[in-house]
């Protein structure tokens, strides 16, 4: 009786080691490292941009270059003075969300996004987001980064 007894104890705290275990993985992977191309020359205005710790619901994780950031898994990523797009035209259709013009890009994987006047219209440096297509809504992706640029104008 006394084997039985000790024998379901150790199971359970096998079980709750499992647990614990697991939690940590997931945890772990979301503060994995995420290589993010950097900007050529990122712009100061970038490093008043106070981002969000999460995004459409995913998590920050951190990035090694100043310019860059991401969320979640697959992560969606953040490029603060990357070239203008080529695709930008006077009279290309923006997506106004919050204040901000953001031009969409076509490709493959996801969907991009190119913030193109922030901070002004007149200066602007062009922010990049790439959303993979885990992710259902693309659109709640600038809803929580929008206000972030607008803050920092």
């Amino acid at each position: 009786m006394n084997v039985q007894g000790r024998t379901r104890g150790g199971v359970r705290m096998t079980r709750r080691v499992a647990l614990v275990a697991c939690a940590i993985a997931v945890l772990a992977s979301c503060g994995r490292q995420v290589s993010v191309t950097p900007p050529e020359s990122p712009a100061p205005q970038c490093a008043a941009v106070r981002l969000p710790e999460t995004v459409n619901g995913a998590g920050a994780r951190p990035t090694p270059d100043a310019g860059t950031a991401a969320w979640g898994e697959p992560p969606i990523t953040w490029r603060c003075g990357v070239p203008r797009p080529a695709a930008l035209q006077p009279t290309s259709a923006l997506i106004d969300v919050g204040g901000i013009g953001w031009l969409p890009i076509e490709g493959q994987g996801g969907s991009a996004f190119i913030a193109v006047d922030w901070p002004t219209k007149a200066a602007p440096v062009y922010v990049e987001v790439v959303v993979p297509d885990a992710y259902d809504s693309p659109g709640n992706v600038l809803a929580d980064l929008s206000p972030a640029l607008a803050a920092a104008v």
